[in-house]
């Protein structure tokens, strides 16, 4: 098929709907100034392209299809740009971790979405919206996902991955339609401008000016916690960096300036040790699916995942094609935490690193095996031991 730039009147199309755009951005600045500063921080350009058919953000510019935005209602598409400029406020970009894209997706449109609806008294009717989500992050909201099987509420209002959809097929390809692929420093960036943006509302508006949910993501970001999956990527390129040639990752599993690389000449050997008491069963589905995510980076992978009640209850050994199976995980295992038998078991075969996810109420060992040992914990977990590294996860579920 033969390619064009936009015609004579698809032209004139983008010039009404980009003027439209900033009038929209000025009556967000009377009615919601807190997003309206922030959507001044990204230039709005209106495209005719069929490689984009909705809108999308790179972290520096909003795009919008005019022929799309043109059919929306004036809500709607207030309620659009909006969208756009909180996936950047929130770092979403950063934030994936390698879990499943689409799924990720949705969940981050599903975080925006409750946020706008409560700012903005209005969402499309075919976004992805559900009450249920209303104060929860992207992560939680994925890890509610990955354990229904109802098909989503609504679907996505814009794309996602500006430069996979450069890639796209279709008769019109705008020249104005040039997104720049995300980065870490433009991550942090808009970190920055959220908080000064933050102040510079309460400068003018007087303190407690901000909504409470805004207040919070902010507070977060001025004392921030690390994310437990964060934690893990980085124990295992500390613990095995040093020794092992890494090669570049994949682009999807670069995030704010910590890298998780492929692995292409060795085999990473980790063990997972799984707590099969009842308090850690809600939280083991969020945990494996993040884990596998995390070890989608690595090239070559030998997981050795044992299950534990009072003994070893259980013993699996998965290649890097079989880690898609800890996302539909099922334990073995009934009463008692005792992990000294997994530690026993180990002793002939040791792994480069255990990953042992508990509630912590275990009997343990003393002093450490000798490897490199992640205590990753249930929300209210303890950690059983003097040595080793810690993570705590997050509440992931809703009652």
């Amino acid at each position: 098929m033969a390619k064009r730039a936009p015609n004579a009147g698809e032209q004139q199309l983008k010039r009404r709907v980009q003027q439209t755009c900033e009038e929209d951005r000025a009556w967000l600045m009377t009615r919601q100034p807190f997003t309206a500063r922030l959507m001044m921080q990204l230039n709005l350009i209106a495209v005719v392209d069929d490689r984009l058919p909705t809108a999308g953000t790179d972290g520096e510019a909003v795009f919008v299809n005019a022929e799309f935005m043109a059919s929306r209602s004036d809500a709607d598409r207030r309620f659009i740009l909006a969208h756009e400029v909180w996936h950047c406020a929130l770092g979403h970009h950063r934030r994936e971790l390698g879990r499943e894209p689409e799924r990720w997706n949705h969940a981050c449109d599903y975080e925006i979405n409750a946020l706008l609806k409560g700012l903005l008294g209005h969402c499309p009717d075919d976004a992805l919206y559900h009450a249920d989500f209303t104060g929860q992050s992207a992560e939680q909201i994925y890890a509610r996902l990955s354990t229904s099987s109802r098909p989503p509420r609504g679907q996505t209002l814009d794309v996602h991955d500006l430069i996979g959809a450069l890639s796209g097929t279709g008769e019109v390809n705008d020249p104005d339609f040039t997104p720049r692929p995300v980065s870490a420093d433009n991550a942090r960036r808009w970190q920055q401008r959220l908080i000064a943006t933050a102040q510079q509302t309460e400068r003018q508006d007087g303190k407690g000016s901000l909504p409470a949910h805004i207040r919070t993501l902010v507070e977060g970001l001025r004392r921030p916690e690390v994310p437990w999956q964060q934690v893990l990527a980085a124990f295992i390129q500390n613990t095995l960096g040093g020794s092992r040639r890494w090669l570049p990752p994949s682009r999807r599993h670069v995030y704010q300036g910590l890298y998780l690389p492929s692995l292409r000449s060795q085999t990473l050997s980790l063990a997972v040790a799984l707590d099969t008491s009842g308090s850690c069963q809600r939280d083991l589905p969020h945990f494996l699916s993040e884990l596998a995510g995390i070890l989608g980076a690595c090239d070559r992978v030998r997981l050795d995942v044992l299950e534990f009640d009072a003994q070893v209850a259980r013993r699996t050994t998965l290649d890097e094609s079989e880690l898609y199976r800890l996302h539909q995980w099922e334990c073995h295992g009934g009463g008692g935490s005792d992990i000294r038998p997994v530690f026993t078991v180990l002793e002939t075969t040791p792994p480069d690193v255990l990953v042992a996810f508990t509630d912590g109420h275990i009997d343990a060992l003393k002093s450490d095996p000798g490897y490199p040992v992640l205590w990753c914990l249930t929300p209210k977990g303890q950690k059983p031991t003097a040595w080793g590294d810690m993570a705590v996860l997050v509440e992931s579920h809703v009652d």
